[in-house]
This record gives structure tokens, sequence and C-alpha cells, in this order.
């Protein structure tokens, strides 16, 4: 910067300053004008710089995944390397990955549970018991993760066979004190850009439940790795290179293998827009720190229908005094006792209440170790984001607003909220999905909220 352009800025922060301190005296003692003339135009100025001052802040802190290309590396193995798979898990991907070790030069040693040996202590018993006999293990790699499968016996509705097998699997080498590195693999869980597949939501969980896993026990982590829909040597000899590489999060593609980067949004790139309609919006979560803020939000910006649901209605601390600030905003809100993790009880509020978009604020959290987690808590926790996201993207789908609260623990963990991590990776994918699929979505991946109480 040259003397000039330094004069300029200091000229322009100084007349800024002055504006933001709302003084018109001062405003036309600057500018050579009589107080009278800046009377007028001093509050739209202070409107104008506090919204421009709002907007530059919140850029800086917007940051988005990303993938870059990396050397696949050598895949040079070996050792014995237990692979666990389970019922659900195609056994054409079993034996590609197998091969794939072999190849690579370790030598496999191949476990597949059966659906009662998803409990953690069944588990850790079999583990116990290949772990001895033959010297112990080089690495493991899960591909328990694949299992897609739901409603099995023992498993709480809304959670994949492949995500309880992973929580299980994660504790299980634990207690049965196999502390090598451990890969957990998924297929469909990420997408490295536009001409990469869909997202699966319930794969995605799987890496938010590793992310975790890494943060809370490093010294027996290894990392994640993402497979594609179709199978190649070039495929198997990649995952190989990753295994026995440095990167920790991967999508293994035909095209190359990509590693998960987290860079901030440049300036000016996907500018927010304003949602303008004249139709209802449908807040969950709505009498809750966060529903409420935005629904406020939502009433400055002219939406003219609220529906704000919770689990007590109008019951919610709270609720009717929201309901008479937002009507002085100008918008009429409608608070509904709603479980949105009920898709019959969903259907019937929709029905009732039209919306045309839709904010899903609802959620809880639960601080627990994964070591202590167990699998009905862990599903507690799922329940109203991933359900309720579920229900409302079949429910909504041309909703002109899709709007999902996500966390920074599902973008990179949280210690002792594994749960909420895989719950808030739903969110993300699904995002990723519904737009794949035409539709509008958004997911912000939000860090702490001030006076709120929680990682969204």
């Amino acid at each position: 910067m040259d003397a000039v352009e330094g004069v300029v800025v200091a000229e322009d922060e100084a007349f800024w300053s002055v504006v933001e301190s709302g003084e018109g005296g001062a405003l036309a003692e600057v500018l050579g004008l009589e107080a009278g003339v800046v009377e007028g135009v001093l509050p739209a100025l202070v409107d104008w710089r506090r919204s421009r001052v709002e907007r530059s802040r919140a850029a800086g802190m917007r940051y988005r995944v990303s993938w870059s290309v990396v050397d696949g590396g050598a895949g040079v193995l070996s050792g014995r390397w237990l692979v666990v798979a389970s019922e659900g898990v195609p056994g054409e991907r079993v034996e590609a990955c197998v091969g794939a070790l072999v190849r690579g030069g370790a030598e496999p040693v191949v476990v597949v549970l059966d659906d009662g040996e998803l409990d953690r202590w069944e588990l850790a018993g079999r583990l116990t018991e290949e772990d001895g006999f033959g010297g112990g293990f080089a690495g493991v790699l899960s591909l328990v993760g694949l299992d897609g499968r739901t409603g099995v016996v023992g498993v709480r509705v809304g959670v994949p066979v492949g995500v309880a097998g992973s929580l299980a699997l994660v504790q299980a080498l634990g207690d049965a004190e196999i502390g090598v590195p451990l890969w957990c693999v998924t297929s469909g869980a990420v997408s490295t850009g536009r001409a990469d597949g869909v997202v699966v939501p319930e794969q995605a969980m799987v890496w938010g439940l590793g992310r975790v896993a890494a943060l809370e026990f490093p010294q027996r982590w290894g990392g994640l790795v993402d497979l594609p829909a179709v199978w190649d040597e070039r495929v198997g000899g990649r995952l190989a290179g990753v295994l026995g590489g440095v990167e920790d999060q991967v999508a293994v593609r035909a095209s190359g293998t990509f590693a998960r980067r987290l860079a901030r949004v440049a300036a000016g790139a996907g500018r927010p827009g304003e949602f303008a309609s004249g139709g209802a919006v449908l807040v969950t979560g709505g009498t809750g720190a966060l529903g409420a803020a935005v629904a406020r939000r939502l009433a400055v910006r002219g939406v003219p229908e609220l529906v704000l649901t919770s689990r007590r209605g109008l019951g919610a601390p709270g609720a009717a005094e929201l309901v008479a600030e937002l009507a002085g905003l100008g918008a009429r809100a409608t608070v509904v006792a709603c479980d949105v993790a009920d898709r019959e009880a969903l259907a019937g509020l929709l029905g009732e209440h039209p919306v045309t978009g839709v904010v899903h604020a609802a959620g809880v959290v639960d601080t627990v170790p994964l070591v202590g987690v167990g699998l009905e808590e862990f599903a507690e926790v799922l329940r109203a984001k991933t359900l309720g996201a579920r229900y409302l993207d079949e429910l909504v789908p041309d909703a002109e607003m899709f709007v999902l609260f996500s966390s920074i623990a599902g973008v990179w963990g949280s210690g002792g909220q594994a749960a909420y991590a895989a719950a808030n990776a739903y969110l993300d994918g699904l995002a990723e999905a519904r737009r794949a699929r035409g539709l509008v979505a958004t997911s912000v991946a939000w860090g702490p909220w001030a006076d709120a109480g929680m990682l969204v």
C-alpha cells in the first residue's frame, strides 16, 4: 500500500467510525454540511454499515470441505490384518478388499459377524480369540460400515446396522486390548465433486462417528476410506496405498485418491441470497434458543407465517411470549407440539399447516465418552436430528428453502459426542444428496452459539 492509498483508507475508517457513532453533528462536520441535511440519511447509513460489517464478519467464519488429489502411495503392507464384516456386507466387496490386502503384502484374517455379535461384549470375546490365535494383528480393516440394513433385531429404529456395528467394534477393540490402527470403510459417505456419486447420508454417519474415535483413541486409529460403487484393480491398489499412507480421511475413486481438506470460502463466493416467499416456514425446535433466534430473523425478513414445533408446544417456557414478540415483528406464529422424529405426527402437522420453507433446528446433545456410550442413548441423540431430517426430506421435497442446522462436531469431531457428530454428519450428507437430486438444501455446521448453550 502506498502513501496515497494509506491516507484514503485512514479517511474511510474515520468516516465510517463517525457513522457508526450515530452522531449527526459529527458527521455533518466531517462532510462540511448542515446538520439538518445529514440527520435524514444518517439512520440509513448506520443500518447499511452495520449490515455490511455483519456480513463481512460472517464471511470470515465460513469454511467448506474440499478434496485434493494425493499420491496413492506404494501400498506396501505387512503382517496379519483383521478384516471385520457383518451379514449385510456384500460378499464380493469383502473378497475385493481382502484381495487388495493380499496384493499389498498383508495376511488378511476375515471375521464375518452375525447379527447376534453386534453386542460389544460378544464382539470383544470373538476378537480376543482371533487376536490370540497367530500372534496379534498389524491393523484392522472394518467393512461393517457398509452394512446399510435397518430394522435388525437389537438395533434401534433410525440406526443403520453399519453405524451400530461400527460403534460396537470401536468399543470392543478397546475391551479386547487390540491397540492397532482401525480403518473404517464406507461407500458413498462423501462426494469429491459434481462428477462423483450421490452421497448416502447413512454412510456419512460412520464418518461422523469415526472422527470422534480419532480424537478419543488416536493411538489406535487408522482412518476413514470411502470406496466407489464400482470396483476395479486400480481401486484395490489405491486402497492398499491408503492403508500404508499418511492421510486419514480419504476417498478412493477410479480417477484417483482424494484427501479431505477444510478450506476457507473465498470472499464473494456463494454470497447468501434472501429468502422471499408468501408462504409459511416451519422451524423445528422452534421454541428453543436457536429456533427462536431463527424465527425472529425470518419475521424481520418479512416471512408472514411461522410454524414452530417443540415437544411441549405452547407449554414450552417462553413460547407464548415468543408468539407475541413475533406478532410485533409482523409474523403470525403457530406453536405446535410435535415429535418430528414421528413420521405420522409430522405428516399430520404438515397437512394442517402447509409450508414452503423448512429450518430444521431440533436436536439434543449428550456428552459421554465413546467407551461408555450405550446404543440406546446413542440412538436417542440421533433420533430428532436424523429421523426428523429424513421425514422432512420425504414430506417437503419441493420446499423453496430447506436449511439444516448441523455442527462443527460433524465436520471434525467432538470428544464425548460420538452420536451427536454422527447425527450432524448425516445432515450434511442429506443436504448434498438433496442438491444432487436438483432440490434446494443448505446444511450449516455451526460452532458454539453465544447464550444458546449447545453446539447446534
